[in-house]
């Protein structure tokens, strides 16, 4: 019998974290979505969290898409729409939850070709889908914090 107790709580946080970044996007007013803070534009930030999942779980030889915008190498000069961050994100959450069904507890503990050939050591399934949360998390506190030095509510 296959044992996912493991695998399916911590897809729970996975979900809740892919949900605040979510409401991030549809809270974001218009003249912060563009706005440079932390260094970054807003939606850039969004843009590598939803991407840098991939990195967590593509597979050994896998590359990002538009790795040059996903990884803040170059600016855009205009913004991506809420619409377009939203589509890319909810592409990348596809291929996130495909990975995660793909898991049982005991697979957590196999190394993860595609992450361990990027980090150029071995990493282990639990590691590669705790990094994607922990990712994940930091982005939904950094872009809460720009919301709300913004004058918003924030998500959070």
């Amino acid at each position: 019998m296959e044992m996912k107790v493991v695998t399916e709580s911590l897809k729970a946080s996975f979900d809740r974290g892919w949900e605040f970044l979510n409401q991030i996007i549809e809270v974001c007013p218009d003249d912060v979505w563009n706005k440079k803070a932390g260094g970054y534009y807003f939606w850039q930030q969004l843009y590598h969290c939803f991407a840098c999942a991939d990195i967590f779980i593509m597979p050994k030889g896998g590359a990002l898409e538009n790795p040059d915008i996903a990884l803040f190498k170059t600016e855009l000069q205009s913004a991506m729409s809420k619409e377009e961050v939203k589509k890319f994100g909810s592409k990348m959450k596809g291929k996130a939850d495909a990975w995660i069904e793909s898991l049982d507890d005991a697979a957590l503990c196999e190394i993860h070709e595609g992450f361990s050939e990027k980090r150029g050591s071995p990493v282990t399934n639990a590691l590669a889908f705790t990094a994607m949360i922990s990712h994940s998390s930091y982005h939904i506190g950094s872009c809460d914090a720009i919301l709300r030095d913004n004058g918003q509510k924030g998500v959070l």
